[in-house]
């Protein structure tokens, strides 16, 4: 990535193609600059040392069985199914609890297209992006309508990870994000 970072926005997301680090990335980034941040963050669950799904966890204080509950179960070697219910419930919850928690800012990771038929969540996540917190979220390479929601918000800015790019993105957006840079470091 030889060229300058385009002016962050608001709330910024990454794209990218599969395994490329684009949660690593926003992990990395939070830590380097000392991020609080509430919201979610999908993860891996295995069974006999296979990847069987994700589980969403909360980033908020919830009850042990509202929290990291199955959002997407494998039914096939590159195909999940969405557990409808648990982004509906569980996930309006974390994102209301996130709207209500002191962090500036709010984690997605990550969006694509197991929310299509979420639109409770979907609504839920684009209200997000009208308050005063910031968003930092992953949006998966993907025919969404939620990912096309926020792609044309004139708020968001979107960069897209490569495994050639990824550690001079992250180079490049610490001094946007570090506590010294303060809120005029934001268009």
């Amino acid at each position: 990535m030889s060229a300058a970072l385009p002016p962050i926005r608001r709330h910024l997301f990454l794209t990218g193609d599969r395994q490329t680090g684009k949660s690593t990335l926003l992990r990395r980034l939070m830590e380097a600059c000392s991020l609080e941040c509430s919201g979610f963050e999908t993860r891996a669950f295995s069974l006999g040392g296979e990847r069987r799904g994700f589980t969403l966890h909360g980033r908020v204080p919830m009850a042990p069985f509202e929290n990291d509950c199955v959002a997407c179960v494998r039914v096939a070697q590159r195909k999940s199914v969405a557990v409808l219910p648990v982004f509906e419930e569980n996930g309006v919850q974390i994102l209301r609890l996130s709207l209500e928690a002191p962090a500036p800012f709010i984690l997605m990771d990550e969006l694509g297209r197991l929310e299509r038929e979420a639109a409770a969540f979907c609504t839920q996540a684009l209200a997000c992006l009208s308050t005063e917190k910031r968003v930092l979220g992953v949006l998966q390479r993907c025919d969404s309508p939620l990912g096309e929601a926020i792609r044309a918000r004139d708020d968001v800015t979107v960069l897209s990870v490569t495994q050639e790019n990824r550690e001079e993105l992250l180079r490049a957006l610490i001094p946007v994000f570090a506590p010294s840079s303060g809120p005029a470091a934001f268009l």
